[in-house]
């Protein structure tokens, strides 16, 4: 056995507390990317809604964000299944889903059952750039910043609405918003391992 083959479990430790006091959490462009397409998205997505239900109809309008849903939530349990989980994250994350998707669909207004539904999949991002790599102290923290970032988004979104001509600042909005965020960080930390 060569010398640089020899392992030494202290220098080892040592580089593995190195790592994670210098890891810093970080946000991905794809996150950003997201959050910015809902804040920019409040200036056209009334109109694209309009438009979409003149040629389906507010049944089939319903219809397809039900399509839409239900594509994100499989997705959800897809990516759950890939990390190979034992039944109880499975049924945790059909759980967790199940009672997001069960809560935006008893929204009467349509438009909010979107902010649900896009901030728990911003929530899902943001957990997964924050949470991911930590563990204890750093893995709260990363919940706790995950949450206000998703909150900080609503905010955002909210007042960029206010400034527009045809929309409308509402707190309501900002509790479905951070309420859809707190969601899609539930989902990933019960789906991680």
């Amino acid at each position: 056995m060569q010398k640089s083959e020899i392992r030494n479990p202290k220098t080892e430790d040592s580089l593995q507390k190195t790592e994670i006091k210098n890891y810093r959490m970080r946000i991905s462009k794809l996150t950003i990317f997201i959050a910015l397409f809902i804040v920019i998205s409040a200036a056209f997505m009334r109109q694209l809604m309009d438009f979409t239900k003149l040629y389906t109809g507010e049944k089939g309008f319903i219809i397809l964000i039900g399509l839409l849903s239900l594509i994100a939530g499989l997705s959800f349990l897809i990516w759950t299944l890939k990390a190979k989980p034992g039944l109880i994250r499975i049924l945790g994350v059909a759980i967790v889903l199940t009672i997001g998707l069960l809560f935006a669909w008893q929204i009467k207004i349509v438009a909010e059952r979107i902010h649900i539904l896009e901030y728990g999949v911003l929530g899902w991002f943001v957990s997964r750039d924050l949470i991911a790599k930590n563990r204890g102290v750093k893995k709260f923290k990363g919940i706790i910043y995950a949450s206000l970032f998703a909150a900080v988004a609503g905010v955002i979104d909210e007042a960029f609405q206010a400034v527009l001509p045809y929309r409308y600042w509402d707190l309501r909005d900002i509790l479905f918003n951070s309420l859809g965020g707190i969601w899609g960080i539930s989902l990933y930390l019960v789906g991680i391992k």
